[in-house]
């Protein structure tokens, strides 16, 4: 039993950063469904809040990987202008809206159905946010993907990463952003083991 779930959760994986869009949308509906992520639908203080707070200073902030809404409704209210989620998933997309009417933010945020590979801004942002979802990207195609939003960053917009685990597991994610990009925050937090990375682009990238 121990293998087969073993080899599930590969295969999962797999098809989480290498399938196509269908196959990942269809992953992400199923999980969000069956509730397997209830678990993300409050967490209220959490490390990145301060940081996304305080960079996008009352501006505008692109969620990529939005889930169900959580960012969108748990952020200061005032700390932004407007709110764009992006995730692969229509369930959570669908969650996310029902979520944000019912706090009444919806006349500052919508939300879009979309791979992250695919979905085009229609304007620039203070904040591009990876919450959690950068470990979705394939390894090799962090820096194009993370270079093909940096076009949609205003003149001193940033990039925020959070992830759980950055020193161990997820370090070389961490390194592949700190070798090529100019960092301009940096937290570690212990309660949760996680990190958070604010950063552009800069005289790394040439």
């Amino acid at each position: 039993m121990y293998l087969a779930q073993k080899v599930r959760n590969k295969l999962r994986a797999l098809v989480q950063c290498y399938g196509t869009e269908n196959l990942k949308s269809h992953l992400w509906n199923s999980e969000f469904s069956r509730g397997r992520w209830d678990c993300l639908e409050a967490t209220p203080s959490d490390c990145v809040y301060p940081y996304i707070e305080k960079y996008a200073n009352n501006g505008s902030i692109l969620d990529l990987g939005c889930g169900s809404g959580s960012t969108g409704n748990e952020l200061a209210e005032n700390s932004y202008q407007d709110y764009t989620g992006v995730d692969i998933s229509d369930v959570a997309v669908s969650k996310a809206r029902k979520r944000t009417e019912d706090n009444g933010r919806a006349a500052k945020s919508r939300f879009f159905q979309s791979d992250v590979f695919s979905y085009v801004p229609s304007q620039q942002f203070d904040v591009i946010l990876f919450r959690d979802s950068i470990y979705y990207i394939p390894r090799i195609k962090i820096k194009s993907m993370l270079d093909r939003y940096s076009k949609y960053l205003k003149h001193d917009g940033v990039f925020v990463v959070r992830m759980w685990d950055g020193n161990h597991k997820h370090k070389p994610i961490a390194d592949t952003i700190e070798s090529t990009f100019e960092i301009v925050d940096k937290h570690i937090s212990t309660q949760p083991n996680a990190v958070v990375i604010v950063f552009r682009q800069g005289s790394k990238n040439g």
